[in-house]
């Protein structure tokens, strides 16, 4: 009988080990992702609230539910749950490689919280991201984001093969979504999106995000799929937004086209394949896409407020605003930005793909295992 016991008990650990996270993950997952749109549209609308206003609620809760995730993971891990996939240690504490990365992004965004309070009394409340603490905050949500990406590797939860994959694509969506998110006023409103520093912005994040991507989603179309997938969710959290009458972000920026030249380029071979090539590719898709969709759906000019009801948030987006009549998408800006973009697209695209390759998936038959 007690032969017969043990292996049921540890069976039931792994099981709790990893289930439990995977649904405190995706509950997270979905009120972080929300969470941050209504953010902005709360701040145009409203203003700045307090911290306790309800998006921020959902913010912060989300990414509790990521710290409860991994560690739950950890703690049944040290007692006795076998790691599945591969695994990250720190002297008696353990855990699934990618439930750890999420762990410690959890406890950098939370860390930067009472950083965002203390900032706010020195030096007021914030009219754009870009603050650090909002930049620290940035930065652990897309580590976060890596991590669940890494923990939907083969093996590491018992869910069906095709929704392994789709949620997989999905995290990876999700950096793509942190690093527009981050993209301050250009993420916020299509009006401020000039023809040089905007398309600039897009090489220096989105491409590290395709790349990883594309390692870990495999096959021909890789950023193609992740591309895809962060453009549709947007769409759909846009909606849902604009239903309940907030005022969602700017329409997604078109890198959806970007990624379908990179992943063209990358099946020829060859030299078509090199990092340069790449980038060249997809600054050349992506700032066509871009002037295309500036030139047959123009933004609207504004007309009063641009950014509700605080006069900073307002003098700040017409500051942008000026500089988009700067640098008009009918000139020769689009093209210089794809000629300085393209080495930056390459560079990013590299540290993505050795990314990758430092968190590749373990495809060991011991550690896709279930025990």
């Amino acid at each position: 009988m007690a032969t017969i016991a043990l292996p049921l008990r540890a069976r039931r650990a792994a099981v709790s080990g990893t289930t439990i996270p995977l649904a405190l993950g995706l509950v997270g997952v979905a009120l972080t992702w929300f969470g941050a749109a209504w953010d902005v549209s709360w701040h145009r609308l409203i203003g700045r609230d307090t911290f306790w206003s309800v998006p921020h609620l959902f913010l912060y809760g989300g990414i509790s539910l990521w710290g409860l995730a991994s560690l739950v993971a950890t703690i049944t891990a040290m007692r006795g749950r076998p790691v599945r996939g591969r695994e990250l240690r720190v002297g008696p504490l353990r855990s699934e490689l990618g439930l750890a990365l999420v762990g410690i992004a959890a406890a950098i965004v939370i860390a930067s919280a009472p950083f965002d309070d203390a900032w706010h009394r020195m030096f007021g409340r914030d009219v754009d991201i870009w603050s650090p603490p909002h930049l620290a905050g940035v930065a652990g949500s897309a580590l976060a984001f890596v991590g669940w990406s890494v923990a939907f590797a083969p093996g590491v939860f018992a869910i069906p093969e095709g929704i392994r994959r789709f949620l997989r694509a999905l995290m990876l969506a999700n950096i793509c979504a942190v690093f527009v998110f981050g993209m301050n006023f250009y993420y916020i409103m299509a009006v401020t999106r000039e023809a040089f520093f905007y398309p600039l912005a897009v090489a220096l994040t989105i491409p590290a995000a395709l790349a990883f991507g594309a390692a870990l989603i495999g096959g021909r179309f890789g950023a193609t799929v992740t591309a895809a997938t962060y453009t549709g969710a947007a769409l759909v959290t846009y909606t849902i937004l604009a239903g309940g009458g907030w005022l969602a972000p700017a329409f997604p920026p078109l890198f959806l086209a970007g990624a379908i030249a990179v992943d063209l380029l990358r099946m020829r071979g060859g030299r078509l394949a090199h990092p340069l090539v790449l980038g060249a590719g997809f600054m050349t898709a992506f700032v066509v896409a871009e002037l295309v969709r500036m030139v047959l759906f123009p933004a609207t000019p504004p007309s009063g407020t641009g950014s509700g009801v605080d006069p900073r948030g307002t003098a700040l987006y017409y500051q942008y605003y000026g500089q988009a009549l700067a640098r008009p998408w009918l000139s020769l800006w689009p093209l210089a930005a794809a000629i300085v973009g393209a080495p930056i697209a390459a560079a990013s695209w590299r540290v993505g793909r050795q990314s990758a390759a430092v968190l590749a998936d373990d495809l060991h038959p011991e550690a896709l295992a279930h025990p």
